[in-house]
């Protein structure tokens, strides 16, 4: 390849759309990759005829006119994917379960008022209210300059509710009713109900969960690489295995990397799909990735996660096991969160189990199934600090099995065939991300909308993509950012 027109670092998911979308712009685009291969949290590994997704559990906003499904058609990759429906989902607490089959937060709501009937009209409105903020968030995004200034005018339920936690609506229509707020906490997030925004929740039914969630046919490592075939066919070249360790400026402005090998590559335009924490550690000293408002110390990354990668024989499963099992053994989420960010995993575990092989037979051997244990954690510091030893981590993953078994009658400890583990230290050193974050930036109310760190940066020409910038994390978070992005230097450059 000649100079390129535009560099990205980072191979995961927001990196690979904003290469593929630039690159069909007729743009030179180099994307390079620390790790060996593409997809950050979005990808695999087998072992011994068995796949296991690394981290993602599902993607969303893949029906014709969503989000994803959009741009991965304008990356011409569509119709090489196929994504299964995942229906069945079992959400487990301390004195309740919730078995529903799920198609849109519409339908989650029934099966909550089908197990709390005397809540059903309070269930109503939350329903309608949510639903009507996250329509009007979008209307928001899409609104002209005039119209956004005038907010209070223009969008009054966005004013209104803006700044609000999920508890402060889930105490105005239930007064804190603990297994309703239980039951409506069941969502892509790290954070307890006091700290997690409310905007970001009508967001996330509006443009992530409308229409369904699925699992991609063959598992969420051939979603990466097929968006890396696609984008390499629209010309992008990607180089794997090869760390940038610095980024070059001049004046200000973002000109080039340096590489790990002392090799520097130039280009008009730098993309950063990875840690904005990392990414300012590589600018010269002096020079601030982002202005005052929007100043790196004032934001906070997620809480990260241990998992499990378990092989079992199909009898070990209950019957009716579903794809999607979540676990909460606690009533107090706060005080999980609390314990967590202390370091501690005693005070009650979220514990997630997704089964591919049940979605995609073709992900186990016959008659065998695999299955991921997620668990969300403490960072990286602070785990290792309580959970490092052998023989710390040994008592967590005998209280981790311990609790599936008591919750499911799942008996992991007596079946597993096989079981390996990663740490939040695992995802840090594979990821990069801050502290292993599991979410980049959580959404925690002012990290979300305008609070959020922007795709622009204060560097000229140096811009940000990822789960840790604009709109918000997740497969399609990351994705819209990669489009974003590409959007900016269009325009820019015409």
């Amino acid at each position: 390849m000649k100079q390129p027109d535009v560099i990205v670092i980072g191979g995961g998911i927001g990196g690979l759309v904003s290469a593929g979308l630039l690159a069909a712009q007729g743009k030179q685009v180099l994307l390079f990759e620390q790790d060996a291969r593409v997809g950050g949290y979005v990808t695999g590994f087998t072992r011994d005829g068995f796949y296991f997704d690394a981290t993602g559990a599902f993607v969303s906003a893949v029906s014709p006119g969503a989000e994803l499904h959009n741009i991965l058609s304008e990356l011409g990759v569509i119709d090489e994917l196929t994504f299964l429906p995942i229906n069945a989902i079992w959400n487990i607490y301390p004195d309740f379960d919730l078995r529903l089959n799920y198609q849109d937060p519409k339908a989650y709501l029934e099966g909550i008022k089908t197990r709390f009937p005397d809540q059903a009209d309070a269930i109503d409105a939350y329903g309608t209210l949510t639903a009507g903020l996250g329509r009007e968030f979008v209307a928001f995004e899409n609104a002209p300059l005039w119209k956004k200034l005038l907010l209070p005018l223009s969008f009054p339920t966005l004013f209104r509710y803006v700044r609000k936690s999920h508890a402060d609506i889930i105490n105005t229509f239930f007064n804190g009713h603990p297994d309703i707020t239980l039951a409506l906490s069941a969502l892509p997030t790290s954070l307890p109900p006091s700290a997690l925004s409310y905007t970001f929740v009508a967001v996330l039914w509006a443009k992530v969960l409308n229409n369904g969630v699925f699992y991609p046919k063959g598992g969420m490592g051939p979603l990466s690489e097929t968006l890396a075939r696609g984008i390499k066919r629209k010309g992008a070249e990607i180089a794997c295995g090869h760390e940038v360790t610095r980024i070059i400026t001049r004046g200000g402005k973002a000109v080039g990397v340096g590489l790990s090998n002392e090799n520097e590559i130039y280009a008009k335009w730098i993309i950063a799909n990875s840690n904005p924490f990392r990414i300012q550690r590589l600018l010269p000293d002096g020079l601030h990735l982002y202005g005052r408002m929007h100043r790196l110390e004032k934001y906070k990354p997620s809480l990260s996660a241990v998992l499990f990668y378990v092989k079992l024989q199909w009898e070990n499963l209950p019957p009716d096991w579903p794809y999607f099992v979540s676990i909460n053994t606690t009533k107090d989420l706060e005080a999980m969160n609390d314990a967590m960010e202390r370091g501690s995993m005693d005070d009650g575990l979220h514990i997630v189990i997704t089964t591919p092989s049940l979605m995609d037979s073709s992900l186990a051997p016959s008659g065998h199934h695999g299955l991921k244990v997620l668990v969300h954690a403490p960072r990286a510091g602070l785990f290792e600090k309580n959970y490092g030893e052998d023989d710390a981590f040994e008592r967590l993953q005998r209280l981790v099995f311990s609790e599936i078994r008591t919750y499911t009658g799942l008996d992991i400890a007596s079946h597993a065939l096989f079981v390996e583990h990663a740490t939040p230290g695992t995802l840090l050193k594979r990821t990069g991300n801050e502290e292993g974050a599991m979410y980049g930036l959580d959404a925690a109310c002012g990290q979300v909308g305008p609070q959020r760190p922007p795709n622009r940066t204060a560097v000229k020409n140096l811009l940000m993509a990822g789960h840790y910038t604009h709109p918000a994390h997740g497969i399609v978070g990351s994705a819209m950012s990669g489009a974003f992005v590409s959007k900016i230097i269009r325009n820019s450059d015409t």
